[in-house]
């Protein structure tokens, strides 16, 4: 059964996919974008739940599901301040904080029980 995308859909559409290219936080962009955060998260939910219903083929289910990444004891001496906090967007819109000074072990857990593992 084909659906209808509306031209509103198409617009925020494009507009997400800017943002998760951008690699900067929802409220950064939508700072830039003169557009509020919570409507920019909104539509991303919203677009990655029908993209995810569509089946394997939507772009939203063969994304990756986490990105590998290394943890540094020492942070390397940046001339520009580290943002407040890390944010991770999840291929169905799911949005996850973490903010400076976490416990990385509680972390870790979280992204054991992510992945379907034992925390």
């Amino acid at each position: 059964m084909a659906t209808r995308t509306t031209k509103t859909e198409r617009r925020w559409r494009r507009i997400v996919e800017k943002w998760r290219s951008s690699g900067l936080l929802a409220r950064e962009f939508a700072a830039q974008q003169k557009i509020s955060p919570g409507t920019l998260y909104w539509w991303s939910s919203r677009l990655g739940k029908k993209a995810a219903a569509r089946g394997p083929d939507s772009p939203v289910a063969t994304m990756p599901k986490l990105l590998p990444v290394e943890i540094v004891d020492e942070a390397p001496h940046l001339s520009q301040p580290l943002p407040a906090a890390l944010e991770i967007v999840l291929p169905h819109g799911e949005v996850i904080r973490v903010p400076p000074g976490a416990d990385l072990t509680h972390f870790r857990r979280v992204v054991a029980a992510l992945r379907g593992g034992l925390a």
